[in-house]
């Protein structure tokens, strides 16, 4: 039986272990943080772990670039558009083009694995677009982050 191994495939960048502590929850607004794993520039994927408070939102957006995968650890949260509540251990596929806003429910925090594919586009009450997230954006205040409080990026990139 062959085995396929692609002769530009950098293996050393694929094998790694990121210690937990080795990397900060970003602050992006009052009771929001995300924790960067990693960001594959080819594709314009992220992977980062959200964390929030009880009662927050994140406000009607709109996944225009591609799907989104998420994995919940704690907490609850649900979107206001649909019937469906996610609990620790729930998975939650979102198609792209899926409008929706975000809340967390009950009384803790909600820690949640997020696999974001492109652009995220964040909407007010008329539909227009009133700031985007991309994989570009995401890093850079991961990076603006450590430097600000003298940490030394992980290497999260491929």
């Amino acid at each position: 039986m062959a085995t396929f191994v692609p002769k530009l495939l950098d293996l050393e960048a694929l094998d790694q272990a990121v210690a937990d502590e080795a990397i900060p929850w970003v602050p992006q607004e009052p009771g929001r943080w995300f924790k960067p794993l990693h960001f594959f520039t080819a594709s314009g994927t992220w992977i980062n772990l959200v964390k929030m408070e009880p009662g927050r939102r994140i406000r009607r957006h709109v996944h225009a670039g591609g799907a989104v995968q998420a994995y919940v650890l704690q907490g609850s949260w649900r979107y206001l558009e649909h019937d469906w509540t996610a609990t620790p251990g729930s998975y939650v596929f979102e198609p792209a083009g899926g409008v929706h806003t975000l809340e967390v429910l009950g009384d803790e925090p909600m820690i949640t694995l997020f696999i974001v594919n492109g652009v995220i586009q964040y909407l007010d009450d008329e539909d227009r677009v009133v700031q985007q997230d991309d994989l570009g954006s995401r890093r850079q205040l991961y990076l603006d982050y450590c430097r600000e409080h003298g940490i030394e990026p992980a290497a999260l990139t491929t």
